[in-house]
Parts: C-alpha cells; sequence; structure tokens
C-alpha cells in the first residue's frame, strides 16, 4: 500500500471566505477545475475561475498569504525564477518559480511565496486568476555559467586591426 501523500492546503477564493481542506498533489489538478476534500469531509470541485491560490500548508494556519508579505523586501536569495504575479482583482504576490520549464503545471504557477514556513510553504496560482506576471530576476545559477563569468574577457584577436593606434 502506498504511503499517504495528501497535503493540507487553505484555498484562497475571489470574494469569498478562503476554503481550508486536503489534497492529493499528484492528481488534484483537472483540466478545468481543481478537486479537494474540504475539513468537513466534503468533496470540493472548484472551477479556476473562482480560486485565487491554493496554499500548501504544514499545519492548521491563519489564511495569510495575500495580508503578510505578499511581496519579497529584498532579493530573495533561494534559486530560481523571481516573477511578480497581479491578479485580476489587483492583489500582487511574488515568488519564486522553478528553473525547469517541465515543473510549470499547464493550469497554473507553483511557486515558493516570500516567508515560506509552516504556513505557507507552495503556492499554486491558477493562470485564469492573473490578469499579469513580472520577471524580477534570475537567482541563482548553475555552474557552467558562472565558470563563463568567471573566465573573464576573451583574448584579443591577432587579425582585428586597432582602430586608435597612431
Amino acid at each position: 500500500m502506498p504511503p499517504s501523500t495528501n497535503k493540507r492546503v487553505i484555498v484562497y477564493r475571489f470574494h469569498r471566505q478562503p476554503l481550508a481542506g486536503i489534497v492529493n498533489p499528484a492528481d488534484y489538478l483537472r483540466e478545468s477545475h481543481l478537486e479537494m476534500i474540504t475539513n468537513d469531509g466534503k468533496l470540493e470541485t472548484l472551477p479556476y475561475q473562482e480560486v485565487k491560490a491554493v496554499c500548501f500548508v504544514a499545519e492548521e494556519g491563519k489564511a495569510n498569504l495575500f495580508s503578510e508579505s505578499p511581496v519579497f523586501e529584498r532579493r530573495p536569495r533561494l534559486a530560481g525564477i523571481w516573477a511578480r504575479f497581479t491578479f485580476s482583482d489587483g492583489d500582487r504576490l511574488d515568488g519564486i518559480l522553478p528553473h525547469s520549464l517541465l515543473d510549470w503545471p499547464e493550469q497554473g504557477y507553483s511557486i515558493t511565496p516570500p516567508r515560506a514556513g509552516p504556513g505557507r510553504q507552495r503556492v499554486f496560482l491558477p493562470r485564469a486568476a492573473l490578469s499579469s506576471a513580472q520577471l524580477l530576476g534570475v537567482v541563482g545559477a548553475t555552474a557552467k555559467v558562472q565558470m563563463q563569468i568567471k573566465k573573464g574577457p576573451a583574448r584579443p584577436d591577432v587579425n582585428q586591426i586597432n582602430m586608435f593606434d597612431f
């Protein structure tokens, strides 16, 4: 029997109270909706147009994703792509996306939010909830890129004429 992979989440919805429950990260994203089981044991199917964000939490926590530190105060140190997302209701949220495009689900983006911790570990943002996404920086470079940066300028070409030699 495989071990349980169910995770606690808080689903933020437009114009409604957040909804706490449990999802299976392997298959909660469907083509037109996401599925979760509420704390009351009810199966909910939520269309992506109604969902603002799905916040994975380690423990029963407060719903504070958009009220406490929604943006990074300074350049983050986590490796990844630093982006700022603007929602259709005007709220903003920063996050770190993985470098690999294969880790980006078709239905939206899975990010590491500012001040990640037990109350907010990962956040899924449906594409339908976003009005814009802005790239703020790329954090962390691969070893190959770092080696190229450390090499310094290329050697001058001996066949190149010198423009300012008199």
